[in-house]
This record gives C-alpha cells, structure tokens and sequence, in this order.
C-alpha cells in the first residue's frame, strides 16, 4: 500500500516538472510581465509579414535609399547630428574662390557693368582724343599746305588757324625756306581765344590770276576782331603787284572798266591792301617784310593799343599808290624802328 503512494506521488511530481518547463521563470526574475513562449512558426510568420511590407515600400518609394540606421537609444524618425571624433581635429574647409560666370552660370555678386545685357559685352570705349594744350604750334604743312608757291594753300591755312582759335596762347608757324600762295583769307574772330601768335618765317604770296579776286577786294590777308595778336618772324608777305603797276594810269578814276579789264589781263579795277587789321586790340607787328602790294602795304583800321617795330616795306618807286602804313580810327599806336621805302608815302 505505502508503495502504491510513493509511486503516486512520484508520478504526480513529473506531471509537476513538467508542466513547470513550458513556463519562463527567467522573465519573471527579470521584471517583465510573464508571457509563454513564441513557438517557431508564429515568428516565422511575422518576419514574412514585414518582409512584404519592405518590399512594398521599397516599390511605392523607387530607388530611395533608406537612411542608415541611429545609434541606439534614438527614437524613430530622429537623427543627431555629426559629431566628429574627438581624438581628430577637425579644420575649416577653405571657402570655394568665386570664378567668373560663364554663360548662363552664377557667380558672386558683382556690381554690374554698364550698358551690359544677356551675354552681350559693354561697347568697346573709343581712345580719347588728344587734346592740345595752350602754348600748342599748329604748322600749316601739318594742315596739308605744300609750300611750293604753285599749289594753292589757303584752306591749310584756315584749318590751322581755326584749330589755334580754339586755344589760349597757341602759335600758327609757317615755317622758313617755303613758299605758300595764298589767296584772299580773313582770320576772323571774335570767338577766337586771345594771344595768338602768328610765326611767320617762310614767305606768303599773293595770286596773279585774275579769278583769284574776283570783282575786287580791298585786302588781301585780314585780321579782324581779335585780341592780343601778335605777327612776327623773319619771313616775307609778297603782294605781287607788278600785275597792276604794268598798266596802272595816273587818273585810274577816269578808265572804264572794260579798258581796264583788257590792258591789265582782266585784273580787277579795286586793288587789295596787303595786311590790314580791324576792330581788334592789343596788336604787335615785328620783325617782318611786306614787300610789293598793289596798293597799302600795311593799314590799322578801328583798333587800339598798336605796336609795330623792326619792320621792313619796300616796293618800286615808280608803282603808284603803294602806301606803306595806313592808320584809320585807331588809338594808342607805337612805330619805332621801321625800315619803309614805298612808291607812294610811308605813313
């Protein structure tokens, strides 16, 4: 009988073991909430379960990478930002240098160029001209004259006086050795600049045709209305009068232009003066030849403040009416050191 209950109670104690093997007594040492255990099947069910749901993703998401996976302890959906080892020094990169924009690429800002559009360059600028200074020389064989005494060089002369009017204190030469006809020119102002100066060293002469004077002038070379001019030099003015000395009558009033015209080859009745000023002031003439005019050699008309010395005029004694200094409504005049030798009265 008592070994009926022995065997019994050991029976009973297996039964009792077990039972206690399906329990994980473990977890429960742990802290955590008493659970049985998975059996295999069930897991492999999930994992299959959230292989289809990345595959899924993967196709609605394309080719997008996954961000790698956090550091544990960071919750889902946040990372912390790099930090780097503190055994490396980290260094500043170098900041990229700004490279000119090519196209339609973008580079720093610059301040923008003038006129400059889409990919178009600004104009290129033009070279500045190179202005004269005042005490500039302005030489008529720069101007074009030949000085050949054949060539006719009366606009070089009006485009180098036109270009010293536009200066101060500027100089027109005309330069030793040539010869410059030249035909009946007014250098006017009164828009010129004051204190020009008139370099005369060559020799100025006058034309012998008949068409160069037209009906008649009464000058041949003129300055009018200008200030602080002076006209010096070693050269020569040559009027050229023998053309009217040759057939000239005593009572000239008295011929009729038609036998006027025909004995003196169509040269006009009116005789130009050689050089004559006009409403300007401040004048100097020096050290020049006025030699053979038709008629005056030199004359001051309306002016004030005249200084003329070391001065030569000369013409045949037989050619009539050749004055040589002619003053009409002037004032303050100075002549002193003159050499005059005239047809005609000297002064």
């Amino acid at each position: 009988m008592k070994l009926r209950v022995k065997g019994f109670g050991l029976l009973l104690l297996l039964v009792l073991l077990a039972l206690c093997s399906t329990i994980d007594v473990c977890d429960a040492r742990r802290g955590k909430h008493w659970r049985p255990r998975s059996s295999p099947s069930s897991s492999l069910l999930k994992k299959k379960g959230k292989a289809k749901k990345g595959s899924s993703h993967r196709q609605h998401g394309g080719n997008r990478r996954s961000p790698p996976p956090g550091p544990p302890g960071v919750g889902k959906g946040h990372q912390t930002p790099y930090q780097p080892s503190p055994n490396v020094p980290v260094s500043p990169s170098p900041s990229p240098k700004p490279s000119p924009a090519k196209g339609n690429g973008h580079s720093s800002p610059q301040p923008p160029s003038p006129s400059c559009g889409k990919g178009r360059q600004p104009p290129p600028q033009p070279p500045p001209a190179a202005s004269a200074s005042p005490g500039a020389v302005f030489n008529v064989v720069d101007f074009g004259a030949k000085g050949d005494g054949v060539s006719d060089d009366t606009k070089a002369f009006q485009a180098a006086w036109a270009a010293a009017c536009k200066l101060g204190a500027s100089t027109v030469l005309v330069p030793a050795e040539l010869e410059f006809l030249v035909g009946p020119i007014s250098f006017s102002g009164p828009y010129c600049k004051p204190n020009i100066l008139f370099q005369l060293e060559g020799t100025i002469l006058a034309p012998t045709n008949a068409k160069a004077w037209g009906s008649g002038l009464l000058q041949w070379l003129e300055f009018t209305k200008l200030s602080g001019l002076s006209i010096q030099g070693s050269g020569t003015i040559n009027g050229r009068g023998q053309q009217w000395w040759t057939y000239s009558d005593p009572n000239d009033d008295e011929d009729d232009d038609k036998q006027y015209n025909e004995e003196l080859e169509r040269m006009p009745r009116v005789k130009p003066t050689a050089l004559r000023f006009y409403g300007s002031s401040n004048v100097v003439v020096a050290g020049i030849k006025i030699v053979n005019s038709s008629q005056c050699h030199l004359k001051f008309d309306n002016c004030q403040g005249v200084l003329v010395h070391d001065l030569t005029i000369s013409s045949p004694e037989n050619s009539l009416n050749t004055d040589g200094i002619h003053l009409q409504n002037s004032k303050d005049v100075s002549i002193h050191h003159t050499n005059l030798a005239c047809g005609n009265s000297s002064l």
